[in-house]
């Protein structure tokens, strides 16, 4: 078709513009073109890419194939990888993929389906990781052009691929173009995922409209095969109206030279050049349009039962009248654009439609057996023609296919299917080739990963109703299993419900893999509830029970499980310990559930123990794990999302923390967690914007929660708010019942949290000068609060943070007693400053800049400004506000500090002051006390600045760091 060489010039030179920049720089980009059926978009990338590989770039092309709800998981990329294959021999296309090419073989490979793993747990499979790499591979000599039609069509798992592809870092040097109908209908699934933010942030948009007039008329007299005059040439370009598909049908219907012989609609345009066809043509036709997107020569000569040279002639006349064209690469046949294929399908009846997928499910099924890539398309063929046991067999296979490639939306739509038709057809565990408990336990786990969890908790219980009679071994596993989607479901009581349900199930069984996950489970529960000696008791018997039985899985969950009782229980190096093993054996075993786990457990410890730079590392490097499964909404990972949004939000770093939660963010909003709900209030309250954070805090207490880790940091949120609206009452109200709430839980560092609040609120209320005397608290009170501090913290060893909060409370009991505390809020600031607290190091450094001008001490105008920049830096405005009135008070210059040079050598800020602690002859515990951090984390970063100074001891840093005089002015 001539269109693409007509109009469409600017577009073309945006798509060379885009390659150029690709090959050029080096960054990848993702292009959207969309308009409507027939507008010319498969011409348009014809050209380029024709003219792209003659530039020297690869080309690779696939397309989505309609096959209703049984897509192809990956099709386009399927086809892309096949016709690389045709086109330059496996050899050669292993040689361009690399070492990629292993993992992505088996996605055309010829396999036969074996029992698929439950849970996806087991594939060695990661196609966007393969993908990554097959890009980098292929980019380090040439660009690649990826192009992925017609993704109305696409199956979930390609668009999760394609934007995976769309957010990749700026080292891949490839171009993604994809295109999509516009026309599509109100209420298309794909419209909505289309114009999400996190699909189509950084895509390049390109919207092909109609010809104009004067393109239409060049268009139509190209196509035409004989002269035509002017009027009638004007006449089909109106009629054509702008769509050059509707003007090529418009010629091939011989409209030019009979204008008499217009059908009323394009449909009735197409099936009159239907009608035309021979009855052999038009039965190759009808088997064409039924097959799908492309079918070849052996499965139309099966099913339309044609000779051998009645099917030439036929297949002929098809490609004469452009019916159907040719596909060489792919040795088949595709119909000339859908909409003619629409109109061929409509045609057909409905029982002869019935019996035509009947007879092309037959003649793939042998093929089947040994090319699984087509399970999912004989599947709906299957279903298409109504032959419910087949249809039923078929799905099972197809699910188990999607889930070993980790295609869990396919998975669950194939399980839904078969279990839908199981109860219609006899003998079905006999014709699925398994029984029904074994499809609702993989169907549940497909829907969970696929982020329908709501769903998997229903097949999960019905998989508990169909194991009635079953042993308590298997009932204590499906128990267990409810109990993790009951969690992700966020039900968190029926969770541990289930999960006891499960222990008394296994009670007095051998030890087995299933006991072992339910003690891990409990541990968990009973860590939540702040009972952590429990859970370490518990996490240490899972680990027993899956040493007893060689279950590696199951030894890394408890791990998993100890790490957090024991980071809990103040013991946070060990606790790292065990969490960074449990990790290690997740990954190692390639389970999909704990690898997520264990990386938001890691990085919750981390931050725990005050590691909070290596937290968001940790839980970073698990966001992209799940960003690259396509699994970043489902509940592993939000938490994921969330807990590196606290972390980002304790550095200070906001704009960040704010921007992962949006990403996470599900659909609709409202299913939004309660604590990603509560990270963005403490951002809105720290930034001032205080009716936000009101409504978000509303609705936070409407959904409860006992987890101490939660209730303590929602009562100080709900209690600065009041301090910063001057509701001293209301402020001290959330402290008592945020302390009232967590009274049974051994947190010591969430208690310390609402202790150090209550008394910054106890200190405000005792210094103020307005509201009735009686109601403000006496230094009593104070006393007691600072009391209750000091015992919590009693026989713990506590972690920097837990120590530096406690100073923090004795520094607000000298303020409310009018004591000089300049030196102890000094102290607190420059202990928050050290472990890289910016808003609590700002607050102290405000109460130190207070205490310094009541002093009259000249210190307060340093302190002044550095906590002005601080709180103006993080845009934390309430706390700018009284610092820049407690400066106009007492007449503080707000200069601001020069920023600190950059240590040297390439250490970290935190390194530099562990070599100052070396240069003055101070242990490893020494530093540590003064820097607020453990000695073991000084002791990494001794190893780690010994090995950048490129000496072997500390004499030897001494000496370097005397030598190059880096604190001469100490």
């Amino acid at each position: 078709m001539a269109s693409a060489f007509i109009g469409r010039a600017a577009e073309l030179r945006r798509l060379a513009d885009l390659l150029a920049t690709v090959r050029e720089k080096g960054r990848p980009a993702t292009v959207l073109i969309g308009g409507e059926a027939g507008v010319g978009k498969s011409e348009l990338l014809t050209l380029f890419c024709e003219q792209a590989a003659a530039e020297g770039a690869q080309v690779l092309s696939g397309a989505c194939i309609e096959l209703g709800s049984g897509a192809i998981p990956y099709g386009p990329l399927i086809e892309a990888l096949r016709r690389l294959v045709r086109e330059r021999t496996e050899e050669k296309a292993r040689e361009l993929a690399g070492p990629a090419w292993s993992e992505l073989a088996p996605l055309i490979s010829d396999f036969t389906g074996a029992e698929a793993p439950v849970g996806g747990q087991g594939s060695q499979l990661s196609v966007f990781g393969a993908v990554s790499r097959l890009l980098d591979h292929i980019g380090r000599t040439t660009p690649l052009v990826l192009v992925f039609e017609d993704v109305h069509w696409a199956d979930p798992s390609t668009l999760d691929l394609i934007a995976y592809l769309t957010r990749m870092g700026s080292d891949e040097r490839l171009l993604l173009i994809c295109t999509h109908r516009s026309d599509l209908e109100r209420g298309h699934p794909v419209r909505r995922v289309l114009a999400a933010p996190q699909f189509s942030r950084g895509m390049h948009r390109i919207s092909l409209s109609r010809f104009t007039t004067a393109e239409m008329r060049d268009l139509i007299t190209a196509l035409a095969t004989e002269p035509a005059g002017p009027e009638q040439v004007a006449r089909c370009a109106e009629l054509a109206d702008g769509n050059p598909y509707f003007a090529s049908q418009l010629v091939a219907a011989g409209y030019l030279a009979d204008p008499d012989r217009l059908p009323e609609t394009v449909a009735d345009m197409m099936a009159v050049r239907l009608e035309q066809l021979s009855p052999a043509a038009a039965k190759v036709v009808e088997v064409a349009a039924v097959a799908g997107r492309r079918v070849g020569d052996r499965l139309l000569g099966a099913v339309s039962e044609l000779d051998a040279e009645t099917l030439a002639d036929a297949l002929q006349e098809c490609l004469d009248q452009l019916v159907l064209v040719e596909d060489r690469t792919e040795r088949g046949y595709a119909f000339q654009h859908a909409l003619l294929r629409a109109a061929a399908y409509e045609r057909i009846a409905d029982l002869r439609r019935r019996l035509r997928h009947e007879a092309v499910a037959r003649a793939l099924a042998a093929e089947a057996e040994k090319h699984s890539r087509l399970v999912p398309e004989l599947a709906y063929h299957w279903f298409a023609a109504a032959q419910e046991p087949e249809a039923l067999a078929w799905a099972v296979r197809a699910g188990d296919l999607a889930v070993r490639m980790r295609a869990f939306q396919e998975a669950e739509t194939q399980y839904r299917r078969a279990l839908e038709l199981w109860p219609g057809v006899p003998g079905a565990a006999a014709v699925a080739g398994t029984a029904k408990l074994r499809v609702l336990t993989v169907a549940a786990d497909a829907a969970r990963w696929a982020g329908h969890v709501d769903q998997a908790v229903r097949w999960a219980r019905e998989a508990i109703d169909e194991a009635a009679e079953a042993d308590g071994d298997r009932l204590g596993e499906l128990y267990e299993r409810l109990g993790s989607y009951l969690w992700e479901a966020r039900a968190v009581d029926e969770s541990a419900e289930a999960y006891r349900a499960a222990e008394q199930h296994l009670a007095g069984g051998p030890p087995s893999a299933a006991g072992s996950r339910v003690q891990a489970a409990l541990a968990t529960v009973a860590v939540r509830d702040g009972q952590h000696v429990d859970g370490l008791a518990r996490a240490k018997r899972a680990g027993e029970l899956a040493r007893a039985v060689r279950a590696r899985a199951e030894e890394g969950r408890a791990l998993n499980s100890e790490g957090l009782a024991l980071t809990m229980l103040d013991e946070p190096d060990e606790g790292v310990r065990a969490l960074r093993q449990g990790l290690e054996i997740a990954i190692e075993v390639d389970h999909l559930e704990d690898t997520l786990r264990a990386y938001a457990n890691l990085g919750l410890c981390l931050e725990h123990a005050d590691l909070l730079a290596e937290s968001v590392e940790v839980l970073l490097d698990g966001l992209a794990k799940a960003r690259g499964l396509g699994l970043l909404h489902t509940r592993q990972g939000g938490v994921l999302a969330n807990n590196a949004s606290a972390t980002l939000t304790l550095l200070g770093r906001w704009d960040e923390a704010v921007a992962l939660l949006d990403e996470a963010r599900p659909e609709p909003p409202a299913t939004e967690t309660a604590y990603q709900l509560l990270n963005r209030a403490e951002i809105a309250t720290a930034r001032g914007r205080f009716d936000e954070a009101e409504g978000l805090l509303r609705e936070v207490r409407s959904r409860p929660n006992t987890d101490a880790r939660f209730v303590g940091p929602l009562y100080g949120c709900l209690a600065e708010l009041a301090l910063w609206r001057h509701d001293g009452g209301q402020a001290a109200e959330a402290v008592t019942r945020g302390l009232e709430a967590i009274a049974g839980s051994e947190n010591v560092l969430v208690r310390l949290q609402l202790y150090a609040m209550g008394l910054r609120v106890a200190a405000d209320g005792h210094l103020s000068r307005t509201g009735p005397q009686e109601q403000r608290p006496t230094l009593a009170d104070v006393a007691a609060l600072l009391d209750a501090a000091r015992q919590t913290v009693a026989g713990h060893p506590g972690s920097p943070g837990t120590r530096l909060l406690l100073e923090q409370c004795e520094a607000e009991h000298a303020r409310a007693a009018s004591v000089d505390a300049a030196a102890a809020w000094r102290r607190v600031a420059d202990g928050w400053e050290s472990l890289e607290r910016p808003y609590p190091m700002a607050y102290a450094r405000f109460r130190e800049a207070e205490a310094e001008a009541v002093a009259r001490h000249r210190r307060a105008t340093v302190a002044a400004g550095g906590a002005f920049a601080a709180a103006e830096r993080l845009g934390a405005e309430p706390l700018r506000e009284q610092i820049a009135a407690l400066a106009s008070r007492y007449r503080l210059d707000l200069v601001k500090p020069l920023p600190a040079p950059r240590p040297p050598l390439g250490l970290t800020d935190r390194e530099f002051a562990v070599l100052r602690g070396i240069r003055t002859g101070r242990t490893n515990r020494e530093i540590g006390q003064t820097l607020y951090i453990s000695e073991s984390t000084v002791s990494v970063h001794v190893t780690n600045l010994m090995r950048k100074l490129g000496v072997r001891n500390r004499a030897e840093a001494a000496t370097v760091a005397l030598r190059e005089g880096f604190f001469a002015g100490d």
